[in-house]
């Protein structure tokens, strides 16, 4: 299993923006160091009290000139809000940086403040997402290329560089809508899925995202990344309490601020949901908190009930844990976690 580190560059009140970034980068670093196999980038925009983490790619180039042997994934670029030959040219450039070490984890985002923001109509978004993206497959397979489409017309450009990864980087895509698990399917990408659903719910769209990737002829096993709030402490008391400000602080800004933006009524009636329920609650049924023992237990469930093959881990769930309970955390996750899936 593919252990990932998920990271918002968060910023916390009474912190300059410059802070900010050098926290998270040390974070990113630490993981490195402590044997994480992978990092994964968010995209936001608009939220100066979230995060200062607005462009991905180029946060991916300074990682890769930073380390040495983690991989830098996205998690993910939101396609529809930029022009796909700059994301294609950017990546591919990334890729090279990091002597092939990117991955390309992509989506929409389910947020419609990032497309009003950009003057991009959100209804636009499916559509948009599968133009751009078959049109990053196809540049970077051709020489030249040509495209006449809805949102977007090319004439005999050349892009370069391609890729290091030949023919691409690996590819993942996020699903959240039960439609979505069908039609990437079909496609054949490997995903990212949310702990926000579930497990039950979650299996019953992967079924149909198994069927219609079988269906569609599509070789090898399914590649399923499942992103998850973490937190492991040396005790059950301290994996409970340390991480509990911070992840009730993320609840309660998902419902008061991200709910009204959330693109469709069942997330927003989720985000508003979730901050009525008990703190307990979630440790049982979203949360991956507890001592490396509870978290091994429960990674293992996660695994046989859907398969995956890797984690996407919000190692500082709402940003606000301190930096040095969040490197023990990584620690003990490296230390004690890691190896019971390698």
């Amino acid at each position: 299993m593919d252990f990932g580190m998920f990271t918002d560059f968060h910023i916390r009140p009474r912190m300059t923006q410059a802070e900010a970034f050098e926290e998270s980068f040390n974070q990113v670093q630490a993981a490195e160091e402590l044997g994480m196999d992978s990092v994964w980038l968010a995209e936001h925009h608009f939220s100066p009290d979230r995060s200062v983490l607005a462009s991905p790619l180029v946060i991916a180039s300074a990682i890769a000139a930073r380390t040495s042997r983690i991989r830098i994934g996205l998690a993910v670029q939101v396609l529809p809000l930029t022009n796909p030959l700059r994301i294609a040219e950017e990546a591919a450039t990334v890729d090279h940086i990091s002597k092939g070490r990117f991955n390309f984890g992509i989506g929409r985002s389910g947020l419609t403040k990032y497309y009003q923001g950009y003057n991009v109509p959100y209804a636009e978004s499916r559509a948009r997402f599968l133009e751009a993206l078959d049109i990053i497959m196809k540049v970077w397979r051709q020489e030249r290329f040509s495209h006449e489409g809805t949102y977007f017309s090319f004439h005999d450009v050349t892009v370069v560089p391609k890729p290091y990864q030949q023919p691409y980087p690996p590819l993942r895509v996020a699903l959240a809508s039960p439609d979505t698990f069908s039609l990437i399917g079909s496609m054949g990408h490997s995903v990212f899925i949310s702990a926000n659903t579930p497990i039950p719910q979650l299996r019953e769209r992967l079924d149909l995202y198994e069927k219609a990737r079988q269906e569609a002829g599509h070789p090898g096993p399914s590649d399923i990344a499942l992103r998850i709030p973490a937190y492991v402490a040396e005790t059950a008391e301290r994996a409970r309490s340390e991480p509990e400000a911070s992840a009730m602080h993320a609840i309660h800004y998902g419902a008061q601020e991200l709910s009204g933006s959330a693109a469709s009524q069942e997330t927003a009636e989720r985000l508003q949901r979730m901050a009525s329920v008990p703190y307990d609650d979630l440790l049982k049924r979203r949360l991956l908190f507890g001592t490396p023992e509870a978290v091994v237990e429960r990674l293992q469930e996660y695994q046989e009930a859907l398969g995956i093959t890797g984690v996407v881990l919000e190692m500082n769930y709402g940003g606000q844990i301190p930096y040095d309970r969040v490197i023990n955390s990584i620690r003990l996750l490296s230390d004690k976690v890691i190896p019971q899936f390698k």
